[in-house]
Protein backbone atom coordinates (compact mmCIF):
# COMPACT_ATOMS: atom_id res chain seq x y z
CA UNK A 1 0.00 0.00 0.00
CA UNK A 2 1.40 3.29 -1.07
CA UNK A 3 0.31 7.24 0.00
CA UNK A 4 -0.48 8.44 -3.19
CA UNK A 5 -1.02 12.77 -3.97
CA UNK A 6 -3.37 13.73 -6.30
CA UNK A 7 -2.96 17.48 -7.81
CA UNK A 8 -5.65 18.83 -9.49
CA UNK A 9 -7.23 22.01 -10.53
CA UNK A 10 -10.47 23.70 -9.66
CA UNK A 11 -11.68 26.04 -11.84
CA UNK A 12 -14.44 28.47 -13.11
CA UNK A 13 -17.86 27.15 -12.01
CA UNK A 14 -16.27 24.62 -9.76
CA UNK A 15 -15.25 27.06 -7.60
CA UNK A 16 -18.78 27.15 -6.22
CA UNK A 17 -18.43 23.76 -4.96
CA UNK A 18 -18.07 23.49 -1.18
CA UNK A 19 -15.07 21.51 0.46
CA UNK A 20 -17.97 18.65 1.86
CA UNK A 21 -18.70 19.28 -1.71
CA UNK A 22 -15.92 18.68 -3.22
CA UNK A 23 -15.13 15.39 -0.73
CA UNK A 24 -18.23 13.71 -1.93
CA UNK A 25 -17.67 14.36 -5.86
CA UNK A 26 -13.92 12.51 -5.56
CA UNK A 27 -15.20 9.43 -3.75
CA UNK A 28 -18.12 9.42 -6.64
CA UNK A 29 -15.65 9.98 -8.79
CA UNK A 30 -12.93 7.08 -7.54
CA UNK A 31 -16.23 5.06 -7.41
CA UNK A 32 -16.50 4.90 -11.53
CA UNK A 33 -12.52 3.75 -11.80
CA UNK A 34 -10.95 0.86 -11.29
CA UNK A 35 -8.42 1.96 -9.51
CA UNK A 36 -7.85 -0.10 -6.12
CA UNK A 37 -7.93 2.82 -3.55
CA UNK A 38 -8.42 2.00 0.29
CA UNK A 39 -11.02 2.26 2.76
CA UNK A 40 -11.13 2.42 6.22
CA UNK A 41 -11.99 -0.31 8.57
CA UNK A 42 -14.74 -0.94 10.75
CA UNK A 43 -18.57 -0.19 10.60
CA UNK A 44 -18.91 2.62 8.49
CA UNK A 45 -16.10 1.93 5.91
CA UNK A 46 -15.13 5.18 3.32
CA UNK A 47 -12.50 5.71 0.63
CA UNK A 48 -9.47 7.32 3.18
CA UNK A 49 -9.07 11.09 1.37
CA UNK A 50 -7.34 13.70 3.22
CA UNK A 51 -6.94 17.18 1.41
CA UNK A 52 -3.99 19.53 2.89
CA UNK A 53 -5.04 23.05 2.63
CA UNK A 54 -8.52 23.36 1.46
CA UNK A 55 -9.91 26.72 0.03
CA UNK A 56 -12.94 28.70 0.69
CA UNK A 57 -15.48 28.59 -1.08
CA UNK A 58 -15.99 30.94 -4.24
CA UNK A 59 -12.17 30.72 -4.87
CA UNK A 60 -10.24 28.72 -7.38
CA UNK A 61 -7.51 26.92 -6.79
CA UNK A 62 -5.13 25.83 -10.08
CA UNK A 63 -2.57 23.31 -7.95
CA UNK A 64 -4.83 21.68 -5.47
CA UNK A 65 -4.02 18.34 -3.71
CA UNK A 66 -5.48 15.24 -1.57
CA UNK A 67 -3.71 12.07 -0.47
CA UNK A 68 -5.48 8.40 -1.00
CA UNK A 69 -4.21 5.12 -0.07
CA UNK A 70 -3.68 3.15 -3.28
CA UNK A 71 -3.57 -0.66 -2.52
CA UNK A 72 -1.76 -2.23 -5.68
CA UNK A 73 2.11 -0.26 -5.81
CA UNK A 74 2.43 -0.93 -9.48
CA UNK A 75 -0.49 0.55 -10.51
CA UNK A 76 0.07 3.06 -13.35
CA UNK A 77 -0.09 6.94 -12.30
CA UNK A 78 -0.70 7.93 -15.38
CA UNK A 79 -4.20 5.65 -15.24
CA UNK A 80 -5.06 7.57 -12.07
CA UNK A 81 -5.49 10.63 -13.67
CA UNK A 82 -6.67 9.02 -17.12
CA UNK A 83 -9.51 7.19 -15.20
CA UNK A 84 -10.58 10.27 -12.37
CA UNK A 85 -10.69 12.75 -15.06
CA UNK A 86 -13.21 10.68 -16.99
CA UNK A 87 -15.36 10.70 -13.89
CA UNK A 88 -14.68 14.49 -13.02
CA UNK A 89 -16.70 18.09 -13.99
CA UNK A 90 -14.96 19.86 -16.76
CA UNK A 91 -13.61 22.66 -14.45
CA UNK A 92 -12.79 19.77 -11.83
CA UNK A 93 -9.75 18.00 -13.30
CA UNK A 94 -6.88 15.74 -12.06
CA UNK A 95 -2.91 17.34 -13.41
CA UNK A 96 -0.95 14.86 -12.19
CA UNK A 97 -0.65 12.09 -9.37
CA UNK A 98 2.50 11.09 -7.47
CA UNK A 99 3.88 9.20 -4.73
CA UNK A 100 3.39 11.86 -1.47
CA UNK A 101 6.91 13.37 -0.04
CA UNK A 102 6.04 16.25 2.46
CA UNK A 103 3.84 15.74 4.88
CA UNK A 104 1.14 18.73 5.25
CA UNK A 105 3.00 20.13 7.98
CA UNK A 106 5.61 21.28 5.50
CA UNK A 107 3.08 24.05 4.06
CA UNK A 108 4.48 27.53 4.97
CA UNK A 109 2.96 29.93 1.84
CA UNK A 110 0.57 30.06 -0.66
CA UNK A 111 0.74 32.38 -3.33
CA UNK A 112 -2.63 33.82 -4.29
CA UNK A 113 -3.54 35.53 -7.67
CA UNK A 114 -6.37 38.47 -7.20
CA UNK A 115 -7.99 39.55 -10.27
CA UNK A 116 -10.23 43.33 -9.70
CA UNK A 117 -12.79 44.36 -12.29
CA UNK A 118 -12.29 48.06 -12.73
CA UNK A 119 -14.95 50.35 -15.12
CA UNK A 120 -12.67 52.85 -15.13
CA UNK A 121 -9.40 50.92 -16.37
CA UNK A 122 -7.92 49.86 -13.19
CA UNK A 123 -5.93 52.51 -12.92
CA UNK A 124 -7.53 54.20 -10.21
CA UNK A 125 -7.82 50.98 -8.47
CA UNK A 126 -3.80 50.20 -8.79
CA UNK A 127 -3.36 53.66 -7.29
CA UNK A 128 -5.55 52.98 -4.17
CA UNK A 129 -3.99 49.64 -3.44
CA UNK A 130 -0.65 51.13 -3.58
CA UNK A 131 -1.84 53.93 -1.67
CA UNK A 132 -3.36 50.90 0.84
CA UNK A 133 0.16 48.47 0.73
CA UNK A 134 2.28 51.79 1.63
CA UNK A 135 0.36 51.78 5.33
CA UNK A 136 2.80 50.73 8.35
CA UNK A 137 -0.45 48.48 9.05
CA UNK A 138 -3.01 46.79 7.96
CA UNK A 139 -5.52 45.93 11.14
CA UNK A 140 -7.88 42.86 10.08
CA UNK A 141 -10.12 40.76 12.29
CA UNK A 142 -9.24 37.07 11.96
CA UNK A 143 -11.79 34.69 12.59
CA UNK A 144 -11.14 30.95 14.16
CA UNK A 145 -13.37 28.64 15.63
CA UNK A 146 -13.04 29.60 19.05
CA UNK A 147 -12.37 33.13 18.61
CA UNK A 148 -12.15 36.39 16.78
CA UNK A 149 -8.44 38.39 17.03
CA UNK A 150 -7.42 41.56 15.49
CA UNK A 151 -4.41 41.23 12.91
CA UNK A 152 -1.59 43.34 11.32
CA UNK A 153 -1.78 42.02 7.69
CA UNK A 154 1.22 44.10 6.20
CA UNK A 155 3.87 42.15 7.37
CA UNK A 156 2.41 38.98 5.58
CA UNK A 157 1.82 40.56 2.57
CA UNK A 158 4.46 39.81 -0.53
CA UNK A 159 3.76 41.55 -3.76
CA UNK A 160 4.96 39.13 -6.43
CA UNK A 161 3.51 41.02 -9.28
CA UNK A 162 1.00 43.63 -10.66
CA UNK A 163 -0.90 44.54 -13.59
CA UNK A 164 -3.32 46.37 -15.58
CA UNK A 165 -4.89 44.88 -18.11
CA UNK A 166 -8.41 44.61 -20.17
CA UNK A 167 -10.14 46.81 -17.63
CA UNK A 168 -9.05 44.53 -14.52
CA UNK A 169 -6.46 45.32 -11.66
CA UNK A 170 -4.54 42.08 -11.08
CA UNK A 171 -1.78 41.07 -8.31
CA UNK A 172 -0.32 38.28 -7.00
CA UNK A 173 0.68 38.21 -3.23
CA UNK A 174 1.88 35.71 -1.50
CA UNK A 175 0.91 34.92 2.14
CA UNK A 176 1.22 32.67 4.71
CA UNK A 177 -0.31 29.27 4.91
CA UNK A 178 -1.01 25.94 6.73
CA UNK A 179 -0.79 25.34 10.66
CA UNK A 180 1.29 28.20 12.26
CA UNK A 181 -0.22 31.15 10.50
CA UNK A 182 -3.41 31.17 7.56
CA UNK A 183 -4.34 33.97 6.32
CA UNK A 184 -7.17 34.55 3.80
CA UNK A 185 -6.77 36.68 0.82
CA UNK A 186 -9.94 37.89 1.63
CA UNK A 187 -9.18 39.30 4.23
CA UNK A 188 -6.57 41.46 2.24
CA UNK A 189 -9.27 42.57 0.51
CA UNK A 190 -12.09 43.06 3.06
CA UNK A 191 -9.37 45.56 4.36
CA UNK A 192 -8.99 46.89 0.73
CA UNK A 193 -12.58 47.80 1.06
CA UNK A 194 -12.56 49.75 4.10
CA UNK A 195 -9.39 51.56 2.80
CA UNK A 196 -11.28 52.68 0.23
CA UNK A 197 -14.72 53.04 0.77
CA UNK A 198 -16.05 51.20 -1.44
CA UNK A 199 -15.56 47.60 -3.33
CA UNK A 200 -14.76 46.64 -6.74
CA UNK A 201 -16.44 44.51 -9.24
CA UNK A 202 -16.39 40.85 -9.84
CA UNK A 203 -13.75 40.23 -7.51
CA UNK A 204 -11.86 36.68 -8.66
CA UNK A 205 -9.34 35.10 -6.28
CA UNK A 206 -7.02 31.94 -7.64
CA UNK A 207 -4.80 30.07 -5.43
CA UNK A 208 -2.09 29.65 -8.11
CA UNK A 209 0.37 27.77 -5.79
CA UNK A 210 1.40 25.69 -2.14
CA UNK A 211 4.50 26.24 -0.80
CA UNK A 212 7.11 25.09 1.88
CA UNK A 213 9.00 27.00 4.09
CA UNK A 214 11.75 27.19 1.39
CA UNK A 215 9.42 28.26 -1.30
CA UNK A 216 10.02 24.89 -2.94
CA UNK A 217 6.63 23.67 -4.19
CA UNK A 218 4.05 21.20 -1.67
CA UNK A 219 5.14 17.28 -3.42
Amino acid sequence: MKLMRVFFEKRDRARYISHLDLTRCMTRAFARTTIPIWFTEGFNPHVYMTFALPIPLGMEGLRESFDFKLLEDDFPLEEIKRQLNAALPQDLQVLEAAPAVSKPEAITWGDYEIRLYDPAGGTALAEDWERFLAQPAIMAEKKTKHKCQEVDLRPHITQLSREIEDGCFTVTLRLPAGAALNLNPSLVLGALWQYRGSEAEYPRIARTAILRADLTPFT
